[in-house]
């Protein structure tokens, strides 16, 4: 029912809105880059006023920077303003000439607004090497060079690629992943688990893929997706846990704690980068079998008025302990990034497997999103809500953590997964490729799909009909010292069951969930009905005259 999925252009004009008030309320002409501590009016807050140190000053958190640079490098390529392409680079030019470790190779956490390393926190990882850093750095790099194809940033994505394969990969047979923590000189490397397993696809390894089609880079994303369901996926079975997955291991992938709380939003994910990876290669049918166990247990789980999805308010819930199966701290919440896990999840997995479950799933994470999260009077979107979205529980836009990134990352891929997932109709992007003294061949992949399975249909450049491309291999063949601004339309072969696009908004199913009966009504030369219940029984049933009850 949500628009954002039936006439995708609506997240277009979404993503003008959240980047605008970075715009506004962030950025920093002075020394580049931007704010990191927002209220929810968009003032600037101190480093008191957010109560992140004893002493006053104003925040860049290095993990913002980079998660800016990501969002208006999404913009830009949504809306072909390259202003964007401006601020994702001041964002970028911040990250790059401040937060690299230059003595030791590696990503600092947090700086100051002027560059300068912050050391003044309460709590300050730029003591240590931390693994969410180290990946996360790599998003907004990898997101501006598939925008642009600049050789310097490239040069960062091969830096930063290189530091932590060098440094937090641990090859010993039988315990191969990568490492949470470390020193500063990369010294007493530590941990395990989901941040430096799940999230190292999810900022880099799917992504700079796609775009280099490098052979060692899918072979390390495979390697990546096989420890996800060897070391993740399988702890699932396991009687000491009732519910989603341990998240924390040590050194030799052995559970830390069997009673943690879990993040709902960790959980999706995994489901969401098991679904790209299987689409990256669709004999790793373990891929696609870990994701549907993931998306199953979400949508069944049940431990008296404790569950993964809310059945009644729509979209999953926040928290729940892994060991005890009761709420976590805030559990029955909403948060705003976990819905977007989500919608990403369940609609990736949905074109997989066609399973309605899994539409249903999605389009409740992105209606809940749309009518709920975004605030209406200052703009942008609050972080955690109350189960029913009329009670806000956080409401700062913006902190070391939250900056445009999950919100344009939720309207990119509803634009993409909409229109080629599930519409199968056309969706454009734009990239900015500067002339080179050579030519340039360069392959667009902006989602995973099957072979043969994602076209380019037509290419622009500045606006003229640009004819230099294959269209079953989506490369680019431009000529030497030709380049600028090129507008290249994708279409997905595949076409969905149901062509009718008006005919899926006016069909109504009520009371969904219910106990006793359900009403389905809308429905046009449908002789059958496939309903799955909550513990994923089909039933399937006759149509008269377009109405169903029973």
């Amino acid at each position: 029912k949500s628009p954002n999925i039936l006439t995708p252009n609506v997240n277009i004009e979404n993503v003008k809105e959240k980047v605008q008030f970075w715009i506004d309320h962030a950025y920093d002409p002075t020394d580049g880059g931007f704010f990191s501590n927002i209220n929810r009016e968009g003032k600037v807050l101190t480093s008191i006023e957010a109560n992140i140190a004893s002493k006053s000053y104003f925040s860049k958190s290095l993990i913002s920077q980079t998660r800016q640079a990501y969002g208006f490098a999404r913009a830009f390529m949504m809306t072909g303003d390259e202003n964007y392409l401006i601020y994702s680079k001041s964002a970028l030019d911040f990250l790059l000439n401040h937060g690299w470790d230059t003595k030791n190779d590696g990503w600092y956490t947090f700086a100051k607004s002027d560059g300068s390393i912050d050391n003044d926190r309460w709590w300050n990882p730029n003591t240590g090497k931390w693994g969410f850093t180290q990946h996360y750095a790599l998003l907004g790099i990898v997101a501006n060079y598939e925008a642009t194809h600049d050789a310097n940033v490239n040069s960062w994505i091969e830096k930063g690629e290189n530091s932590i394969n060098n440094h937090m990969w641990d090859s010993r047979p039988g315990y191969e992943g990568y490492y949470e923590q470390a020193n500063l000189n990369w010294t007493g490397l530590t941990g395990k688990g989901f941040t430096c397993t799940v999230d190292a696809i999810t900022t880099h390894a799917e992504l700079s893929y796609l775009i280099t089609q490098d052979a060692a880079r899918k072979a390390r994303f495979m390697q990546l997706g096989d420890i996800i369901t060897k070391r993740l996926i399988s702890t699932m079975d396991d009687s000491r846990v009732k519910v989603l997955y341990p998240e924390s291991f040590n050194n030799n992938w052995e559970v830390s704690s069997y009673t943690a709380d879990g993040s709902i939003g960790h959980f999706l994910k995994t489901a969401w980068v098991l679904g790209r990876a299987y689409l990256c290669d669709t004999s790793k049918d373990d891929f696609k079998n870990a994701a549907t166990k993931i998306l199953d247990e979400a949508w069944t789980y049940k431990n008296g008025n404790v569950s993964v999805w809310d059945h009644v308010n729509g979209g999953p819930f926040n928290a729940i302990n892994t060991g005890t199966g009761n709420w976590g701290a805030n559990g029955n919440n909403k948060n705003y990034w976990t819905l977007e896990q989500g919608f990403m999840a369940s609609m990736i997995n949905y074109y997989i497997s066609e399973n309605p479950i899994y539409l249903q799933m999605a389009d409740e994470s992105i209606s809940f999103y749309a009518d709920h999260f975004i605030d209406k009077t200052y703009g942008e979107t609050y972080q955690e809500l109350d189960s029913t979205g009329t009670v806000v529980r956080v409401d700062t836009k913006g902190d070391d953590f939250k900056a445009n990134y999950h919100a344009v990352e939720f309207w990119y891929y509803a634009y993409l997964y909409s229109n080629l997932y599930y519409l199968h109709q056309p969706a454009s992007l734009y990239y900015k490729f500067e002339p080179q003294s050579t030519e340039q061949t360069i392959t667009l992949t902006p989602i995973p799909m099957e072979d043969g399975n994602l076209q380019i249909t037509s290419v622009t450049l500045d606006g003229v009909d640009f004819t230099l491309f294959d269209r079953q291999t989506r490369t680019l063949n431009i000529p030497a010292n030709k380049g600028g601004k090129f507008k290249v339309t994708f279409e997905s072969s595949q076409r969905s069951s149901l062509e009718n696009v008006d005919q899926i908004a006016k069909i109504s199913v009520y009371p969904n969930p219910t106990t006793d009966f359900i009403n389905i009504d809308g429905l046009v030369d449908v002789h059958n009905i496939e309903i799955i219940d909550l513990t994923g029984k089909a039933h399937v049933f006759n149509c008269l005259d377009g109405t169903y009850t029973h």
